[in-house]
């Protein structure tokens, strides 16, 4: 049963969405002169070359900023703060997976309202509307370009610590698998865990409604459909195109509902070891869907026939369990290790980790009601 028994659903982000999408954000920005913010990588890779020709052919005078890092500290923020500023800009583009497009959000809300980003941590607390937002996916994993979260890297609480807010949701997402077909199977493996993950989380847990269930549902799905095929070749267009629409569904999801314990736990270890979030969460899915199972068999058993399960002739619990071993199997496929230590987190970690999860509001809405000793014996199953 649902924790409440009224929803107030909201969704402010226009999507655009298709093969070469991208060209129409030329459109959005006749008037404007925008920050574009990435990181290096996508810069290395032409990738956000194929953007920055739209604005270039367009007469469109822009910024970049490529200071965007993996789990993004502070100092990312302020330093693409400084330089909005310097240039004069009005607008921002995003172009990347979820680091950049936290990057722009938490850009905007100092570049408009002032002050330490760490000021805003927390729900609630940006005060109005940021510059106009327009984020471009590079890969299927976040649904950044339509949630109302932006997640710092924090040193002080050794976490991932949120800023919250709908005036941070971006005015316009553009899904265009031009920009993440060719992904390697290391980038796109776990950013579709990731979408999966936000799905699972979403459709099981206790703020779940009608609306959300529905769009969870549909993106489990489609990633169950798709993620094999859009990370098995640089030209799977449709899948990949699908996987983008899956994820977008997931963030539209996850937006209203928050998630669990499997991102309870993948922030601090994130934060505390550095390892990938679509990774952590690809890797702890498993164990925490293990855990949660008696509390949702019925949403599992569905789950299971989302992800393409044959459930004929089982029963409830049966049906349940094949959900957690599809993920297991999709795992496999996607060459993801079954084991957190595989990229350096330690069990020397659990107690501090754990205690890091402890204060998450995510713990909160899970399916299981979940102590720390609980979370202590997750990791200690993942490591």
């Amino acid at each position: 049963m649902a924790l409440q028994t009224h929803f107030d659903y909201r969704s402010p982000t226009r999507i655009v969405h298709g093969t070469g999408s991208r060209t129409q954000l030329a459109d959005f920005l006749s008037e404007e002169k925008p920050l574009v913010v990435t990181d290096k990588g996508l810069v290395s890779a032409g990738v956000v070359d194929s953007v920055l020709d739209v604005l270039t052919r367009a007469g469109i005078d822009f910024v970049l900023y490529d200071g965007a890092l993996p789990n993004p500290p502070a100092r990312c923020v302020h330093a693409g703060e400084r330089l909005y500023k310097k240039a004069q800009c009005t607008a921002i583009v995003a172009v990347g997976g979820g680091s950049p497009m936290d990057v722009a959000k938490m850009i905007g809300v100092v570049a408009r309202h002032g002050g330490r980003i760490e000021r805003y941590l927390g729900a609630n607390k940006v005060p109005g509307v940021i510059p106009p937002l327009y984020c471009l996916a590079t890969t299927y994993g976040t649904g950044s370009e339509v949630t109302p979260f932006a997640v710092l890297t924090n040193p002080k609480t050794q976490n991932k610590d949120p800023v919250i807010s709908w005036h941070i949701a971006p005015l316009v997402g553009i899904l265009d698998p031009e920009l993440c077909a060719a992904l390697p199977l290391s980038v796109g493996g776990p950013t579709g865990m990731d979408a999966l993950t936000h799905a699972i989380e979403s459709y099981t847990n206790l703020l779940a409604n009608p609306i959300t269930e529905g769009l969870a549902l549909q993106a489990i799905g489609l990633i169950g459909a798709n993620l094999r095929l859009a990370c098995a070749n640089d030209h799977e267009i449709r899948a990949t195109e699908n996987m983008l629409i899956a994820s977008m569904l997931a963030g539209m999801a996850f937006s209203q509902t928050r998630l669990g314990n499997v991102h309870a736990m993948s922030h601090p270890a994130g934060a505390q070891y550095g390892i990938h979030h679509g990774l952590a969460n690809a890797i702890l899915l498993p164990y925490v869907m293990e855990f949660n199972l008696p509390a949702r068999l019925e949403k599992f058993a569905q789950i299971a026939e989302a992800l393409g399960a044959d459930t004929s002739g089982m029963d409830l619990r049966e049906a349940a369990q094949a959900a957690v071993d599809a993920v297991w199997e999709l795992n496999g496929d996607l060459r993801i290790p079954t084991k957190l230590s595989a990229y350096g987190v330690k069990r020397a970690g659990i107690k501090r980790m754990s205690a890091a999860a402890m204060t998450s509001g995510n713990v909160t809405v899970n399916p299981r009601k979940t102590e720390q000793a609980d979370i202590e014996a997750l990791f200690s199953e993942a490591i």
